[in-house]
């Protein structure tokens, strides 16, 4: 063998298991990429976009300015309603017949409300609730979600929280309150 090919068959081993060696190092990374996509891919499956013409079915405030609020519940026939907040959502959860004749709650799919610190939509019954805290919405005091208990309890220290709560701790009494309270609100 002639000096010249033998020096092109050594740059070729030593490009070859460079970029074997690259290739690990950045072939993993392009993985991680692609499932971020598919996980943001997901979650704007699961969303249903607010137009700016979308009120809130309960108290008919448009939705699309409060977009760290809004809440979402879908139906099985594919359509939807959006919320300017959670206790809106609530109220029409817990009675839809009153502000939707043609929905009753066996016809709900699914149910989405906006982690406060994240923004990103999560399951309602997933989601760790914080009540009476110095953070208003657009309605007043709100429930504010959160996708972990630890981020609720960060949370209710820093915004004088008075309790974190599951969905279905949520019910009508507590909504009036929530809608009644003025500076603070009382939950006895």
């Amino acid at each position: 063998m002639n000096r010249k090919r033998l020096n092109i068959i050594k740059i070729l081993v030593f490009s070859s298991i460079t970029l074997f060696f690259v290739s690990l190092f950045f072939v993993p990374n392009t993985w991680a990429l692609d499932l971020s996509r598919k996980k943001k891919s997901t979650e704007r499956k699961l969303y249903i976009t607010v137009t700016k013409k979308d009120r809130c079915p309960v108290c008919g405030m448009f939705v699309h300015p409060y977009q760290k609020w809004i809440t979402q519940i879908q139906f099985k026939d594919g359509s939807h309603h959006s919320f300017d907040g959670m206790k809106c959502m609530c109220r029409l959860y817990i009675d839809p017949g009153k502000y939707d004749s043609t929905k009753k709650k066996r016809d709900i799919k699914l149910v989405l409300v906006r982690d406060y610190y994240t923004l990103k939509f999560i399951r309602h019954d997933t989601a760790f609730y914080v009540v009476g805290s110095d953070v208003f919405g657009p309605m007043g005091h709100e429930l504010i979600p959160f996708d972990s208990q630890k981020n609720a309890g960060t949370f209710l220290i820093d915004h004088n929280g008075l309790k974190i709560l599951r969905f279905n701790q949520i019910n009508p009494e507590l909504l009036d309150k929530l809608d009644k309270a003025k500076k603070t609100v009382n939950l006895e």
